[in-house]
């Protein structure tokens, strides 16, 4: 492979003088936008074609915790099952899939991936700090060709940037607001030379809505250094996280025996000893070197180490209270080794200005897996019941090349990829029969992007590309109670995207409309007791994405500064063709999403915000069972921050500020009810 990725790497070079051209970039994000919908080239990736949204963080008042209703306000489709407590991300796309953990959607942070194994177990377990990061980018059809296999689309969180001689600066940040929550958030960053630093710490804490076994504590340390050497960047990070949660059980939706029914008293836990604790560790080296004026070259290097511990009471159902005199206690560790490579050059034909990309994944994850069961309820540890050892081992090379023709640009591209899995089911007491698998699989992904420039101002778009699902651990060796048989020719899943849609950005409008077509096929499920392939299906519709500056088209608005408008719609259609749920709705895809708000900002003074997110109803669950029907819901924010003065700035919010009661997450054990109206106040000191 090494030979191949060195041949298509060369290619450009062999093929065409070298002729200079600089980076086409049509639409730079404009800063004081809330969003930018569209660039060509950035950082060795190219866009052209692709349906891409840039949110910027700094247009909002300031986040004080993990608030994904707000972060992603401006992105259309995806679909937010809120934990109360925060412990992990849980976002789907387009119904593509069950949101825990975030499985169908890869996080990236500045472009490493976060979750614990990407290909074999890619659970979000960790999340960056949204209070620490820029920006939000979210790119769907093409990503897969980008960086890795998930259907759902790329979620990528973008630290604040470091410059060569940036001004030192500090910050002190405090916040208090319901249910005990505590929140500091500080930063320092400066240069010295040609070495330009940021220290960041993040740390959130509070009871939770439950009398009992619902508190946290979550800390994060991001620590960053970049040396600047000519036209070389070299990079060196660390990012650190540990967190304890409780996991206070979920609702009923009716009474019943030993129940604990939603709507009636949200303080009540059903588990009282259930937790979960995760810590995790990454190092990070890059370089990004700017060969000449037509090329450039970036390289990174990390590891990570990962712990997820949990403990679990047994004898619990559907929003019943746990009455098990005995738990099961899981222990995964994920130690991670990864390298990529990007390279990217610009070249003309004749007087065509094109733009080649390739680069090369080693990806590998080492990941011990033990089960213990407690004597007692809330015991820490037990007697050893189950062990694996696991392996995931990737080699993926990528290719993507825009042809530019006047103002029509055709982007191929393809992505190849070596998977190998391997589980080596160590000790199991329940069986005598030992599970060994190991497997490698040789995925081609195919895209297309299309883009024709209608003028300086908008373009039209269109997209096909194909995404991979690899079959995860926990699908070959099934690890969780509810699950007892696995059909034995499960195969991976693919999905095949489909996307036409015409967007701009001016001075006073943005907007975005497309529609789609995505066949999924092969798709993952529950059906009973045993996992299987469910079969085929089809998600069709549409998204509206609209950014108004009211300032520039209402001159009597501006003397009391800027109000910014923004509303979007994604309409799905969704359904299985084919297999044991055909002509049902796959779970978490409600028919449409609607987010809309109003952001009113004065130059550097105040900035104050109106979000709401309305969600149609769905189901948390493939097969439309009545327990995990999820009822449409409306849910408003206001928050708000002011500059005392160039040091001190105060901020407030009230979230869910008509007290809305609703849920939008459904687990085995039951409802995850969500927060009803809270409030926050909080201040930062800048010097």
């Amino acid at each position: 492979m090494s030979k191949l990725a060195l041949f298509i790497l060369l290619l450009p070079l062999m093929a065409i003088g070298q002729e200079t051209l600089e980076a086409i970039q049509v639409m730079d994000e404009r800063p004081d936008s809330f969003s930018g919908f569209w660039e060509e080239n950035k950082e060795n990736k190219i866009f052209s074609g692709k349906k891409n949204t840039v949110t910027s963080l700094k247009e909002i008042p300031q986040l004080q915790t993990n608030n994904y209703r707000q972060a992603t306000s401006q992105t259309p489709g995806l679909l937010i099952s809120e934990v109360p407590n925060e412990s992990l991300a849980a976002i789907t796309y387009r119904g593509l899939g069950n949101p825990h953990e975030s499985f169908n959607v890869l996080l990236l942070q500045d472009g490493i991936p976060v979750p614990a194994d990407m290909y074999a177990y890619p659970a979000h377990y960790y999340s960056p700090a949204l209070p620490m990061m820029n920006q939000v980018q979210f790119i769907r059809g093409g990503a897969s060709l980008l960086y890795g296999p998930q259907p759902g689309g790329v979620l990528n969180y973008l630290s604040t940037p470091l410059y060569k001689g940036q001004k030192s600066s500090h910050k002190v940040g405090l916040t208090a607001g319901s249910y005990e929550l505590l929140s500091t958030n500080n930063a320092l960053y400066g240069s010295k030379g040609n070495n330009s630093y940021a220290i960041e710490y993040f740390r959130r804490q509070g009871q939770g809505p439950q009398r009992v076994n619902s508190d946290f504590t979550a800390d994060y340390l991001q620590i960053r250094n970049h040396h600047f050497a000519g036209k070389n960047k070299y990079k060196l990070s660390f990012n650190g996280y540990d967190s304890d949660h409780g996991e206070s059980g979920g609702f009923a939706k009716s009474a019943g025996t030993n129940t604990n029914v939603f709507g009636d008293d949200q303080s009540k836990a059903s588990k009282l000893h259930d937790r979960l604790k995760v810590s995790r560790a990454q190092v990070a080296l890059g370089v990004e070197s700017k060969l000449d004026d037509t090329s450039e070259i970036q390289i990174n290097f990390w590891a990570t180490a990962y712990r997820r511990y949990s403990k679990r009471q047994g004898g619990s159902g559907f929003g019943t209270f746990a009455t098990g005199t005995n738990n099961t206690i899981v222990n995964q560790t994920y130690y991670g080794y990864n390298a990529e490579a990007r390279y990217l050059k610009n070249y003309k034909i004749g007087s065509s200005d094109n733009t080649f990309t390739a680069g090369i994944l080693n990806y590998n994850i080492l990941s011990p897996f033990t089960q213990e069961t407690g004597a007692k309820s809330d015991s820490n540890s037990g007697a050893l019941t189950r062990r694996l050892e696991r392996e995931t081992h990737t080699n993926s090379i990528f290719v993507e090349n825009r042809f530019s023709f006047g103002n029509f640009m055709v982007t191929p591209g393809v992505r190849l990829e070596s998977i190998q899995q391997k589980i080596d089911e160590r000790k199991n007491v329940t069986t005598t029969v030992k599970r060994q698998e190991n497997d490698t699989e040789n995925v081609p992904l195919l895209g297309l992007g299309v883009a024709y420039h209608v003028n300086d101002e908008s373009q039209i778009y269109a997209n096909f590309s194909e995404a991979y699902k690899p079959v995860t651990w926990n699908e070959s060796v099934p690890t969780g109670d509810n699950i007892t048989t696995i059909s034995e020719d499960i195969d991976a899943s693919k999905t095949i995207n489909y996307e036409l849609g015409y967007r701009g950005q001016t001075d006073k409008l943005n907007w975005d409309a497309s529609a789609f077509f995505i066949r999924y096929e092969n798709a993952f499920g529950q059906v009973g007791t045993n996992f299987e392939n469910t079969g085929a299906g089809e998600h069709k519709g549409f998204d509206l994405a609209t950014e108004t500056k009211l300032s520039e088209f209402f001159t009597t608005l501006k003397p009391m500064g800027n109000f910014n408008f923004y509303a979007n719609l994604a309409y799905l259609e969704a359904r299985f063709t084919r297999g044991s749920l055909e002509d049902k709705t796959p779970q978490y895809a409600p028919k449409t999403i609607t987010r809309a708000g109003i952001i009113h900002s004065q130059e550097d003074k105040y900035k104050v915000a109106l979000m709401g997110v309305m969600v149609d109803r769905h189901f948390g669950d493939d097969g439309n069972t009545r327990n995990f029907k999820i009822p449409s819901y409306a849910v408003w924010d206001l928050t708000g921050d002011y500059n005392l003065d160039k040091r001190w700035i105060i901020s407030a919010g009230i979230n869910n500020l008509f007290d809305k009661q609703y849920y939008s997450r459904v687990r085995a054990d039951g409802i995850n009810w969500a927060l009803g109206r809270n409030y926050y106040a909080g201040a930062t000191y800048k010097f």
